[in-house]
């Protein structure tokens, strides 16, 4: 799509956003006690670097949103598991359950389901699509950048470590698979969370504690990890100024979310707690992402963790105890089989929102104190330096032969016609017009369960549906055989021997965030179409062709 009008819109908020950085930050030196002459060079010193930092978040949020529109529009899963969210979202639209007994045909992911919601509120004005659930995804992030910059701003007096602090966790966007628009709970998960600490910090009155605790819950019912941060938020107000309104924000939480868990637990039969509650706690660790967590920190955020260090004295209670919990949610997540990248987001944002409170004005006499006073803008002035320089957008946009690959499949797809299985992709099933199946990731999360009713519920489904050679065929993205279905297809189904994209360039029609997997395999079943005859009809050829 052309992207100049997007790169004037970007110009233009750049160069304002900059105006009122440089002027807000004017108006605080004048404010400050003049220093005398002789010391002039290092008073401005820490204000310097502090812009310099806020000017490089500016490029980072900048860089995001290029990558962002460029590619918020593209008709095919950006992340493997995107197709599942648009599957979920199609199920809302069509008064469907969300939580139901696992199948070959439907598993949901395993969320709450506040993110698929709003994006089926957004779906019936803009239409059921990838664009509209990562549009929702897109809006939620800069909600999270202006809550973060507005946050630190409240808090140090300085616009631009505010800003420092939003862009430096925009720009972890480009180590963390691009992650922060893609068509998943994520970036409403994070909003929220912040969102919930921003109310918590600046609650006035018992106003203000209902709607920290209605944040909090509502962050909890987008991804269940937020739990830890409605805990741990309360009790860290009972030991502040506001104590007596932590009474009220827990008790919000605890309604809000006990009611939803109530009203959803009745009417799924159980499913909604098993999904949400039950499965993650059934799932083995993985002890190689005990280390991971760590080192992801390390190299994403190095020296922004140095940054957050140096001013850990002067953070609030309540907002340090709310970095802690982010990061332990994320922590959490991770070393759980399954974890991902993006589980370490959560940690991202505790450790840019430390930062950005370490970007304060710092003490206003002494020389060395006000030296010293540069050592955090310039370590997070280094980290967005480091952070930017992994800006490859080439590598994250798909281009016009992803689209040609995809719409050639699509076509493929629909002649076939019937129930074409694409475990990994389901989207692809919506887009062709056919019914879809149970992602395999999301079956593979119930299949290492510990829940017999919930496996045998899948296997059962799954095996009827083979026996029956229910699908015209089956498309996966591995040679094996169909991922978790049960017992030995080949007796039903057999593998068609040629790769189905063997001409395509292994770089094109791939997910660019996560997992890069693409459909790849063909099997049949046993007594229907030759393999030669299904090539040409996936392939596109499909005049005077019948499977």
């Amino acid at each position: 799509m052309p992207c100049q009008p997007q790169l004037h819109v970007i110009h233009s908020v750049t160069s304002s956003s900059s105006a009122r950085i440089l002027t807000r930050d004017r108006d605080e030196e004048r404010a400050a006690p003049a220093a005398p002459a002789g010391r002039s060079w290092p008073q401005r010193l820490p204000r310097a670097v502090r812009l310099a930092a806020a000017l490089a978040g500016l490029a980072a949020i900048a860089a995001y949103l290029f990558v962002a529109l460029r590619r918020l529009d593209y008709p095919f899963a950006l992340e493997w598991l995107e197709g599942n969210s648009l599957v979920e979202v199609r199920r809302l639209l069509a008064g469907q359950q969300l939580y139901q007994a696992p199948s070959v045909s439907y598993v949901p992911d395993g969320y709450p389901p506040l993110y698929f919601a709003l994006s089926a509120v957004a779906a019936r004005v803009l239409g059921a699509s990838y664009l509209t659930l990562r549009l929702v995804s897109l809006v939620s992030s800069l909600a999270c950048f202006a809550l973060l910059a507005r946050l630190v701003k409240r808090e140090t007096g300085s616009a631009a470590a505010g800003v420092a602090a939003a862009g430096a966790f925009a720009a972890t966007y480009f180590v963390t698979d691009t992650w922060f628009d893609v068509a998943r709970v994520d970036s409403l998960f994070l909003a929220l969370s912040i969102g919930g600490l921003y109310a918590a910090r600046r609650m006035g009155g018992p106003g203000g504690a209902v709607t920290a605790g209605v944040l909090l819950a509502a962050a909890a019912l987008t991804k269940q990890t937020g739990l830890a941060e409605a805990v741990v938020v309360p009790v860290a107000l009972l030991a502040g100024p506001h104590r007596r309104l932590a009474a009220v924000t827990a008790l919000t939480e605890f309604a809000v979310l006990g009611v939803t868990t109530l009203v959803l637990g009745l009417t799924s039969g159980g499913w909604y707690v098993y999904y949400v509650f039950q499965l993650m706690s059934q799932h083995p660790l993985t002890y190689g992402n005990l280390g991971w967590f760590w080192t992801a920190l390390a190299t994403a955020l190095g020296l922004a963790c140095c940054a957050a260090l140096a001013g850990a004295r002067r953070v609030p209670g309540v907002l340090l105890a709310g970095c802690a919990a982010l990061g332990a949610e994320g922590y959490a997540a991770l070393v759980h089989s399954g974890g991902g990248i993006n589980d370490v987001l959560p940690a991202y944002l505790a450790v840019a929102l430390l930062a950005g409170l370490a970007l304060g004005r710092g003490p206003s006499t002494g020389r060395l104190a006000r030296t010293r006073a540069a050592v955090p803008p310039a370590l997070v002035l280094s980290q967005l330096a480091l952070l930017l320089s992994a800006f490859h957008p080439a590598q994250s946009i798909p281009g016009a032969a992803d689209r040609g690959v995809g719409e050639r499949l699509l076509a493929g797809i629909r002649a076939f016609g019937g129930t074409v299985a694409v475990p990994a992709d389901p989207g692809l099933s919506l887009a062709a017009g056919l019914p879809p199946v149970a992602h395999q990731d999301a079956a593979y999360d119930v299949l290492r369960g510990t829940d017999q009713a919930a496996i045998a519920s899948f296997r059962r489904s799954a095996a009827d549906a083979m026996a029956d050679r229910r699908f015209s065929a089956i498309i996966t993205d591995s040679p094996s055989a169909p991922y978790a279905y049960p017992g030995s297809p080949g007796r039903t189904y057999y593998q068609c021997p040629q790769p189905l994209l063997a001409g395509v360039p292994a770089v094109l029609f791939r997910p660019v965030a996560g997992v890069a997997g693409r459909p790849m395999y063909v099997w049949l079943p046993r007594g229907g179409a030759s393999c030669a005859v299904a090539a040409r009809v996936l392939d596109g050829v499909t005049e005077g062709v019948r499977p």
